[in-house]
């Protein structure tokens, strides 16, 4: 999947709706989330290392800091409507709460450190880096090694030095890389998260019976610049994250059993069945009823957690968590 210039929402537009909804789930696969991403650090170290080939994601945000490093390939990288491009050795950090989406390719390799917001805020409590891009890498990936050795390792006190591998590694970003004070850059990105927040909850509650106009509406944005401002946050069109939320409820109704397709489409918003049955096999590759029985469209990690935003054509390469 190639990127077409500065055009990173055509990839992701084309990963969710091609390249990745129809393959078939694997069993680490673990679907896509709409609006928030709870901490996936695990054991008593306060950070996760994650390595992908082909990694893809729809836009999202969490509380986490982020890293993410190319060890091979390349991928795009928007974070809060910036977009950037990336090849093999470079890397971008995303701050806590930065709304951000990675589209990559199936000759892309990727790791992705994330570290708790908690236990690291005093590190970024009055500073924070002025672009994500890093342009100092060797001691990224050197540290990644470390990081990731130390998570696999069997032996005391492996997740302390993990959390202090990572913590040098924060320390040398804000030192060799520009740095503003976050007040600076709250107050120009800040409507972002906002935005994105308020239109999210408003879709997730109203789905069924939401249209483009009301959205709009809502945000009191005239149609033509709400269109613009929803395509650069989320990375897709308004009908497009619509029917990525009515699909999954679909699916979930499906599951249940209690309703005929006929009733499940009317109820998640389709006006036809033709319609719901064309948009489903979409996104699913498959005909409503013809839905294996485990498949898996989202992946609720906790009930009050959120989603993962990671789309199902992305493989796990290694997941390294004590």
């Amino acid at each position: 999947m190639q990127c077409n210039g500065n055009d990173a929402s055509s990839c992701v537009t084309r990963a969710l709706t091609a390249n990745c909804a129809v393959l078939p789930i694997k069993k680490e696969a673990i679907g896509i989330k709409t609006v928030y991403e709870k901490s996936n650090a695990k054991g008593t170290a306060h950070i996760s290392c994650i390595k992908y080939r082909n990694l893809n994601n729809i836009s999202h945000y969490h509380s986490d800091y982020e890293l993410v490093y190319i060890h091979e390939g390349s991928a795009t990288v928007t974070v809060n409507e910036n977009i950037f491009n990336l090849n093999a050795k470079e890397s971008v950090f995303i701050h806590s709460n930065d709304i951000h989406f990675i589209t990559s390719d199936e000759s892309t390799v990727i790791t992705v450190l994330k570290a708790d917001n908690q236990y690291f805020e005093n590190l970024f409590a009055s500073k924070r880096l002025v672009s994500p891009i890093i342009r100092q890498s060797l001691h990224v990936e050197r540290a990644l090694t470390d990081i990731r050795a130390e998570l696999n390792s069997s032996v005391d006190h492996s997740d302390i030095m993990a959390d202090t591998v990572s913590t040098q590694l924060f320390i040398a970003l804000l030192r060799s890389e520009p740095t503003t004070g976050c007040e600076g850059m709250r107050s120009k990105s800040y409507h972002i998260p906002e935005l994105y927040k308020e239109i999210c909850s408003k879709i997730s509650n109203e789905y069924s019976t939401i249209t483009f106009e009301e959205a709009a509406r809502y945000m009191h944005f005239s149609e033509p610049y709400f269109s613009k401002v929803f395509h650069k946050i989320f990375g897709m069109t308004f009908t497009q994250y619509l029917n990525t939320v009515r699909i999954a409820a679909a699916i979930e109704k499906l599951k249940k059993g209690d309703l005929s397709v006929t009733e499940i489409s009317a109820s998640c918003g389709f006006n036809t069945i033709r319609n719901f049955n064309r948009v489903f096999k979409q996104f699913t590759g498959y005909v409503p009823g013809s839905l294996p029985s485990d498949y898996v469209f989202l992946y609720h990690l906790q009930e009050d957690s959120g989603l993962d935003p990671t789309l199902t054509c992305t493989e796990i390469l290694s997941y390294d968590n004590p």
